[in-house]
């Protein structure tokens, strides 16, 4: 029977004190420590902190700087050091593979490790067996090719607990890892995760798919490794205490989605719906080749559990394509802008996509005051986002003009849905009753920016300004347009109209709109 997946916070510093830390991983969720003696130049301190009473079972790593670690001892020196703190009987002790493979002296430590008196543990580890090995390898550079060739001689190994680490450049990469965690992790107690923020879905699913042990923060400044979350956001934004082996998985699809606030809203609106489910940023490279190659991967590999998917900048186009040249269908919308912000799993091997973009633009339209005489609107971007707020547009009766960077995109977004498209610098000479900012200008973290510069915004009677941006709230655009009088109308109110129409359509019952306010009012951002 299946274990539940451990918490483990890595601590790397005697200060605050190593049990004050231990305390406070404790209360926040955590189920083991791991004691970073290679961060941690205290050894007074860590012989101090084994000694006492356990708050939690401890790892003791003495990572080399070949593996991403701080110590650059001699692998004697370091075989000396691991045997004078195992002494102490920590719970496990963290050997890299390589090192262990080439050097004798740790070879000789960890079977000392069993014949070592306990000199002065804590009582209750007095008897205790001798710490368990945990061989481990890190890979820098990426996540090879053959990744199931890269990982046998480890699985091979004598290891009571294995561990491989991974750099992931996309998603792609954090997904053929999970596969060979879900593949190997039945068979042998396995800690396997990719890092960056591509990797942070590797940690959310841990323990669906029976992982050992995973690491997470006991705060953001603690952090041991690129896109490490912190407890915290395991735990409340990703509802990892929920998470089993029949938890389906969906995310948001794009590059980049680390600013993306849809985990936090999906995952809260799935827990108020009581839906067995968890959503997490997928960031896939800007090309259609990355885009494909992902949805294949996923496709093909059904036992990963990818129900659904949020699409956003810059693969919304790139999911139309996908899907037409597969032959699965687009609802009416998505075709007619073709352009897909919502993909669901339909069958083992198939998807539909849909666009929900529209809705939400539909949302904000029906905010705007009605001015009882010929409406006029203009488009900001030429992108799926552009394609959903002109077609939201039409079925409002509004005259469009489409302006671009590219003038050869906005001219065919023209042409295909009907309006007509003008070169970007005539976007400041051109008075309308509604200014739709469809581009990525203004999002966080670039918040000092605008599509228009205020002068612009100076017209009589005043337009409306709605900003496709949701992070900020309210961009230096729409700040700037109340400034000149403006009516305003925040991407927030648009992306909560979409997300919800994406909740419905992959859940297939109404989504808690209020639940998805709330948070999206005070919310914690997934890193």
């Amino acid at each position: 029977m299946p274990t539940a997946t451990l918490l483990a916070v890595p601590i790397t510093a005697a200060s605050p004190p190593l049990l004050e830390q231990a305390r406070s991983a404790k209360a926040a969720g955590a189920d083991l420590l791991e004691l970073r003696a290679d961060f941690i130049d205290n050894l007074p301190a860590l012989e101090h902190f084994l000694a006492q009473p356990r708050e939690l079972p401890v790892i003791l790593t003495l990572r080399s700087a070949a593996e991403d670690g701080k110590c650059r001892a001699a692998d004697a020196e370091r075989a000396a050091l691991f045997e004078r703190l195992a002494a102490l009987a920590p719970d496990y002790v963290d050997i890299e593979f390589a090192a262990w493979r080439r050097s004798p002296e740790l070879q000789a430590a960890v079977r000392g490790m069993s014949r070592l008196p306990r000199r002065a543990g804590p009582p209750e580890t007095r008897d205790a067996p001798p710490p368990r090995l945990i061989l481990s390898q890190h890979d820098l550079h990426g996540t090879p090719a053959a990744l199931r060739q890269a990982l046998e001689p480890l699985l091979a190994s004598p290891a009571d607990v294995v561990k491989a680490v991974f750099a992931a450049h996309d998603a792609l990469d954090a997904c053929r890892v999970l596969a060979q965690l879900q593949k190997w992790s039945h068979a042998r107690k396995l800690i396997m995760l990719a890092t960056e923020s591509a990797g942070l879905i590797t940690r959310v699913l841990a323990r669906k798919f029976n992982a050992f042990a995973i690491f997470a923060a006991l705060d953001s400044a603690r952090q041991t490794a690129p896109g490490q979350p912190t407890l915290r956001e395991l735990v409340e934004v990703y509802r990892w205490n929920e998470i089993g082996p029949s938890t389906t998985v969906l995310g948001v699809v794009g590059w980049p989605v680390s600013h993306s606030r849809s985990p936090a809203i999906h995952n809260a609106a799935m827990r108020a719906a009581g839906i067995n489910g968890v959503y997490a940023p997928l960031p896939v490279a800007p090309t259609y080749a990355a885009f494909a190659a992902f949805m294949d991967y996923i496709t093909q590999n059904p036992h990963l559990h990818v129900s659904g998917l949020s699409v956003t900048i810059p693969h919304k186009e790139h999911a139309a394509r996908w899907l037409t040249e597969h032959a699965f269908p687009l609802s009416d919308v998505a075709q007619r802008v073709y352009a897909v912000n919502t993909l669901t799993r339909t069958g083992p091997a198939d998807w539909r996509g849909d666009n929900t973009d529209c809705a939400g633009f539909l949302a904000a339209l029906a905010l705007v005051p009605e001015s009882g005489r010929e409406k006029t609107a203009a488009v900001l971007g030429a992108g799926g986002a552009a394609r959903a707020a002109v077609c939201a547009l039409l079925l409002r009766g509004y005259n469009v003009t489409v302006f671009n960077r590219t003038e050869a995109r906005s001219a065919a977004l023209a042409n295909e849905l009907g309006c007509s498209a003008q070169p970007w610098a005539k976007r400041l000479h051109t008075p309308v009753d509604v200014i739709v900012n469809c581009t990525a200008v203004g999002m966080a973290p670039a918040e000092n920016e605008s599509p228009l510069p205020a002068a612009a915004l100076r017209s009589k009677p005043p337009a409306t300004v709605i900003d496709a941006v949701y992070n900020p709230a309210e961009t230096r655009l729409l700040r700037e347009a109340r400034q000149h009088g403006c009516r305003i109308v925040s991407g927030t109110e648009i992306f909560l109209a979409q997300a919800a129409a994406q909740f419905e359509t992959w859940h297939k019952t109404t989504a808690p709109l209020d639940v998805m306010r709330q948070i999206m009012s005070g919310m914690i951002v997934p890193r």
